[in-house]
């Protein structure tokens, strides 16, 4: 991304964060009766997409492999909006009325629909909206809806994430965010797991993407700052994990081809610490065309989730 346009996660969440701290300090409390609904948004225009950030970005999440990434009009990767959507979704939770308390902001899921693909050297308009907050378990939800559009008033691709944050301590972390993962749509296969690829992921993969996404929440940096948010190791972005997992599928199931996926669905089982090796494994037996990113064995399930697209293969 480039020029004046792109908006700052990190300045955001810095301002998220300090917000928290005032509210912590004068006891004040969320009211989730009083947060208006579909009415908090946020919006920019005229972000540009740098072919070289494209490529950086394609580096950090296992897509340097697929052709066309970054390369001269070339298709983005499917998540890579996600890049600006974090920084829009966080700006408008700093700028809410009501200043949310300090907690852990855990991805629960997207569900993702593409139109068409976005290319590099596009100009994009993002708009992010808040629309709805529910009590949860140690905490409260809330989803998000993002749309993104070309210059010429065209719609490229739609969202819908859910984020928990956590307010109830922070003793049970890891088991809460199991607990928090959403269980809608189908039924997910028992049987007819089949492994494509496994990721070494190294203790600096969620650095990594931060640099690229400017996404540095600090439960995905260091275990001394994960650990204050009830982790004992980072765990990597739920979006680097999508992103991930997309270029994998374009890669081995869907022809190599950049634009090729054109939905995907994504629920977040389980944290997924750092350094591990986890596995992406496919459904064939599935009309729904599961995928799962698990752990190695009798290990846990990460993330798992459905996607559709063209030039699909068997």
């Amino acid at each position: 991304m480039s020029g004046e346009a792109t908006p700052s996660p990190l300045r955001s969440m810095v301002r998220l964060v300090a917000r928290g701290i005032q509210a912590r300090r004068s006891g004040a409390t969320l009211d989730l009766a009083a947060i208006p609904r579909r009415k908090l948004s946020a919006e920019r225009a005229g972000i540009e997409i740098d072919p070289r950030h494209v490529q950086a970005y394609a580096a950090a999440t296992d897509g340097e492999r697929i052709g066309g990434f970054g390369e001269g009009a070339g298709a983005v990767p499917p998540f890579y909006c996600a890049t600006w959507e974090t920084a829009l979704a966080l700006q408008m939770f700093a700028g809410m009325e009501q200043p949310l308390p300090l907690g852990a902001i855990v991805h629960v899921s997207t569900d993702l629909v593409w139109a068409r693909p976005l290319r590099s050297g596009d100009a994009v308009r993002c708009r992010v909206e808040l629309d709805r907050v529910e009590p949860a378990r140690r905490g409260f939800r809330m989803t998000v809806l993002a749309r993104n559009w070309l210059s010429a008033g065209q719609l490229c691709c739609q969202s819908t994430s859910v984020f928990q944050v956590r307010t109830g301590g922070t003793d049970n972390s890891e088991r809460a965010h199991s607990r928090s993962a959403d269980r809608t749509g189908p039924a997910v296969p028992e049987d007819g797991w089949t492994e494509l690829v496994r990721w070494d992921l190294s203790g600096s993969a969620g650095r990594r993407y931060a640099r690229v996404s400017g996404d540095y929440n600090p439960i995905h940096l260091w275990g001394l700052t994960a650990r204050p948010f009830g982790f004992r190791a980072p765990i990597l972005h739920g979006y680097c994990i999508a992103a991930r997992a997309a270029h994998t599928l374009i890669e081995h199931c869907l022809g190599g081809d950049p634009g090729a996926l054109r939905r995907m669905r994504i629920a977040f089982r389980a944290p997924l610490p750092l350094p591990t090796t986890a596995r992406l494994l496919v459904n064939d037996n599935s009309p729904e065309h599961w995928f799962r990113v698990a752990a190695p064995g009798e290990g846990p399930v990460y993330a798992e989730g459905t996607y559709g697209g063209i030039r699909e293969t068997t």
